[in-house]
């Protein structure tokens, strides 16, 4: 795992306009990125201009390895068959957006909300998140990209537990279909999380990653370090599995939301994953 297969998710600074952000990635070092499209940036239901940001992206060489698609509004779990076709419209529209910026994978979460009810519409939510991801899983075909779906937070949610999300991937069974574990959210809301458990369990099908720290009470998106999170162990699962793809750092530069100083967010999270990488380096030292 190089350190050039290190990334950062524009939400970073979501208020700002997508341009001067992507300068700003280039300029402290970032390779990849992952763009954001969700109310702004590369929302596809605020018509951004796709010509414009792919010709910048090649003046800065920057590479995009991930989009991640609108979520809020959107539900492709929904019991509602109309407000389902019309989540996964927005979605697909987002598929393409990747692919014409010749990003490589398209983030999606499976349900937006918390689920009430009984366990018969929980199941049913869950069949047609099922159903959802087969289409959207095909589309990712017809495109040549991927698609990764993301763990939640919380629990009575469909996807907060990546063992389900696992088990959906492996029914459908399809080779563009992986999964996106997002460090932070496999604390939030939950109990005796074994966070190496879930990377093992996802193995070959774990596409992305959304590197960030938590203190489990809420979604922090701190700098990895600031947290719970074991980095060393995290490192030596990723290792066990040979994940070949990019640590991408969904981090906050939004004070309200970190409710911390976020000053020079930018080289401050460059600076933390290469902390991080260097335990992975260690690693292969004691391995050779």
């Amino acid at each position: 795992m190089r350190i050039s297969r290190v990334g950062i998710s524009t939400w970073v600074y979501f208020w700002r306009p997508l341009t001067e952000v992507l300068k700003d990635i280039v300029e402290a070092t970032y390779p990849y990125v992952e763009i954001w499209a969700d109310k702004t940036h590369l929302d596809p239901r605020i018509s951004p201009d796709l010509s414009a940001v792919k010709d910048l992206l090649n003046s800065l060489h920057l590479k995009v390895h991930s989009l991640h698609a609108p979520f809020s509004g959107v539900n492709i779990a929904s019991l509602d068959e109309e407000e389902r076709k019309n989540s996964l419209e927005h979605i697909k529209k987002s598929m393409e957006s990747c692919s014409e910026i010749e990003g490589e994978i398209v983030i999606i979460h499976p349900f937006s909300t918390e689920t009430s009810g009984d366990d018969q519409s929980y199941l049913r939510a869950k069949n047609k998140t099922e159903d959802s991801l087969c289409t959207l899983a095909t589309f990712a075909e017809k495109l040549g990209i991927k698609l990764a779906v993301e763990n939640m937070t919380g629990k009575r949610r469909v996807g907060s537990d990546i063992s389900e999300l696992i088990e959906l991937v492996t029914k459908i069974n399809n080779p563009c279909l992986g999964l996106c574990l997002d460090t932070g959210h496999s604390f939030v809301g939950k109990e005796d999380v074994d966070l190496s458990k879930n990377v093992l369990e996802c193995g070959r099908n774990l596409f992305a990653l959304h590197i960030q720290d938590t203190d489990g009470k809420k979604d922090r998106h701190w700098l990895p370090g600031q947290g719970i999170i074991n980095w060393a162990q995290f490192m030596k699962d990723l290792v066990s599995i040979d994940y070949q793809g990019v640590l991408t750092l969904e981090i906050s530069g939004s004070p309200e939301f970190a409710e911390r100083n976020v000053d020079h967010i930018l080289p401050k999270a460059m600076e933390s994953i290469k902390n991080v990488l260097k335990l992975r380096e260690s690693i292969g030292r004691r391995r050779s």
